[in-house]
């Protein structure tokens, strides 16, 4: 940056200015000595008449050297570059200057020694201000040394790159893993799921009644059929959830409605482990703001929960409750409770409680973390209040559509 101003104009007496002509042997002279920048002056004709120990230092050249020589004669480069015309200006239209490393880059060829004789170059912020003095004209040109600046500017200016082409590495390799984890999916389930169909076919009697031994086997395929379809699933979901490319229909939901089918959906599930499902009462005509299928989806994996983790002969207890224009749905178990170690890692992907029990169980481990992923698209929150050894009680939040 350069910027010219008319009112920057310095004035001293003929004291001073007798001070200025040899400054070596006078206060003013010394004070000069100890500034950390470059001072120099220069008179109406060009010549440099002060020179401090700055910018003896830095540019390996004595006062004797500099003083009584023109400005061009010091610096021979420096002709009809941008500087002189600003030194030019100061004396003659007494106009102050600053120029700027970023747009002036280096101005004086000056440097520094350091260790081993080597000379570092110095960055340089310049300015130039009109000095007048019993009727006569000087310019002074003090220079800053900015490297320190510049350096940190250079270091974060490849941290930022480094950065960014890292960036760029993992959004790659993220589509790369969203795309392979796509693609393996759909190749897997088209013939598991031609699998499950035959092996159902088989274990309906269709093809002949089975014997007992190869009854039991085929239920077997069929299960780990189901269990290899529903991860697959699974995956495909946490898969779309990360790429954001999970699609939500968002709209009026009747909640009665679609809880009375999840539970029927649910309910063979439920006899498996000998639980059954009871709806607590439920206002008729309650309507929530969400994307009814990602709702059921939400409720399935809840309910199907709640029973695996139930004990024999108990029932799943679910409530809906309003408040403040927000409706919980809380589904209730009567098992084990969820263990305080297992609790802040509960909505995880593929997380699942170290108990043998649990184990035995079984699942992905990614339906909790996909409920929460897709209660959050809609608006909503899950959460749950367990106590071991009593139970636990998983809740989802979601807007009344009257208020949305």
């Amino acid at each position: 940056m350069s910027r010219s101003v008319r009112s920057d104009v310095i004035n001293i007496n003929s004291d001073e200015a007798e001070i200025i002509a040899s400054p070596s042997d006078h206060l003013f002279g010394k004070v000069l000595d100890l500034s950390e920048n470059g001072l120099f002056l220069v008179d109406s004709d060009r010549k440099i008449i002060l020179w401090n120990e700055w910018m003896v230092e830095a540019s390996s050249l004595n006062r004797g050297d500099v003083i009584g020589s023109t400005f061009v004669e010091v610096f021979p480069g420096l002709k009809g570059r941008r500087i002189e015309s600003v030194i030019n200006a100061a004396l003659d239209t007494r106009t102050a200057s600053l120029l700027s490393r970023s747009l002036n880059k280096v101005i004086f060829p000056l440097y520094f020694s350091e260790a081993r004789d080597e000379a570092r170059r110095i960055e340089q912020s310049v300015t130039v201000k009109p000095i007048q003095s019993d009727g006569h004209d000087y310019c002074l040109i003090q220079i800053i040394d900015v490297t320190p600046m510049v350096q940190r500017e250079d270091v974060l200016r490849v941290l930022a790159k480094e950065a960014e082409e890292a960036l760029q590495v993992a959004e790659e390799a993220s589509r790369f893993k969203s795309e392979f984890t796509s693609t393996v999916s759909h190749e897997l389930r088209t013939p598991l799921t031609s699998i499950r169909g035959s092996l159902g076919l088989i274990a309906s009697g269709v093809m002949g009644e089975l014997k007992p031994e190869i009854g039991r086997l085929i239920a077997i395929a069929c299960n780990n059929t189901e269990r290899l379809l529903f991860l697959i699933n699974d995956i495909l979901d946490i898969s779309k959830i990360e790429s954001g490319k999970m699609d939500f229909v968002m709209g009026p939901v009747d909640l009665k409605a679609v809880l009375l089918q999840s539970i029927e959906v649910n309910q063979a599930y439920g006899e498996q482990y000998e639980v059954k499902y009871h709806l607590n009462d439920v206002i008729d005509g309650t309507t929530v703001y969400a994307d009814t299928d990602r709702l059921m989806q939400v409720l399935n994996n809840l309910l199907s929960n709640a029973a695996k983790f139930s004990p024999k002969g108990t029932e799943v207890d679910i409530s809906v409750i309003q408040k403040d224009g927000v409706i919980r749905v809380e589904i209730k178990d009567y098992g084990n409770g969820i263990p305080v170690k297992f609790q802040s890692r509960i909505f995880e992907k593929f997380s699942q409680a170290d108990g043998s029990d649990t184990r035995k169980i079984g699942g992905t481990g990614l339906g909790l973390s996909i409920s929460k992923a897709i209660v959050e698209k809609m608006g909503g929150s899950i959460g749950f209040d367990t106590e071991e050894g009593i139970g636990a009680t998983f809740y989802i939040d979601v807007s009344l559509y009257a208020d949305v």
